[in-house]
């Protein structure tokens, strides 16, 4: 067994519990891997030649949690107004103004890349009620899942034609149609599922296939944006956090545009 697999088979399990758990025990753990996740992206711009502020990047994703768990899907532009102050702030009176245009950009899109989804996960798992977002938050995470694993076997098997090769050579237009061809399935099976269950008594076969298929394509192409921060940073893995997967941004990369997709979905068209 590679360390591929050993880590997955004691990761997934993990996961389950802490989404099941819910609450306290998922806002820490979206909290602690939140901060863990900024740190390498900020890592990664380092490594490209930027100065993103990252003490001011970790306090825009704590804030985006912290609301996230407070419910208040409100506060958004407020956290992401207070990221630019204080991004500006330190820019003109700490470093004079180098890099300015470019090390405050990075600075607040890191902190909204990573917090934004954070906070959308810990609110998609009560959106509906618990059974509803424990469905929700479950069906994102698994379409992805299903998804990344089809498209990595897939492509091996089967791979012929690059995908993005100046992004990332490995990855092939069969392997990303397996991919989503697994990602639906998966959906479709997790809509018998949560019916059977009453998760969402009210989520249609039309509703459900729309959403794996969204879900699919939007964490393929946040695997395909982490790839490119990687490439220009002239990197393999983000960070070193679990054997045979990377780092914490590594594992998280799909899931980082997945998850928002799905929740403002459910907001919009289930809830």
């Amino acid at each position: 067994m590679n360390q591929r697999v050993a880590s997955a088979l004691v990761a997934i399990p993990l996961a389950l519990l802490v989404i099941v758990l819910g609450r306290a025990y998922l806002a820490v753990t979206l909290l602690m891997f939140g901060i863990l996740a900024v740190r390498e992206f900020y890592k990664l711009a380092q490594f490209s030649g930027y100065g993103p502020l990252e003490p001011v990047g970790v306090l825009g994703v704590i804030a985006f949690v912290v609301f996230g768990y407070l419910g208040l899907q409100q506060t958004v532009g407020l956290v992401v107004t207070a990221i630019v102050l204080m991004s500006l702030t330190c820019q003109t009176l700490v470093f004079g103004g180098r890099n300015s245009i470019a090390n405050s950009a990075i600075t607040l899109f890191g902190s909204v890349y990573v917090g934004l989804p954070m906070a959308a996960a810990f609110m998609l798992r009560y959106t509906g009620g618990e059974q509803a977002g424990f469905g929700y938050l479950l069906l994102a995470i698994l379409t992805v899942w299903a998804t990344d694993t089809g498209a990595y076997y897939g492509g091996r098997a089967f791979g012929k034609r690059k995908l993005a090769p100046r992004v990332s050579p490995n990855k092939t237009w069969e392997g990303a149609v397996i991919g989503l061809a697994c990602g639906v399935v998966t959906g479709i099976i997790l809509r018998w599922l949560g019916a059977s269950l009453m998760w969402w008594p009210h989520l249609g076969v039309s509703h459900s296939i729309t959403l794996a298929v969204i879900t699919s394509i939007s964490g393929q192409m946040g695997d395909l944006a982490e790839s490119t921060f990687k490439r220009s940073a002239e990197v393999k893995d983000s960070g070193n956090f679990m054997p045979g997967h990377g780092g914490v941004l590594d594992r998280l990369d799909s899931l980082l545009l997945a998850i928002p997709v799905v929740y403002y979905y459910v907001k919009l068209f289930l809830s």
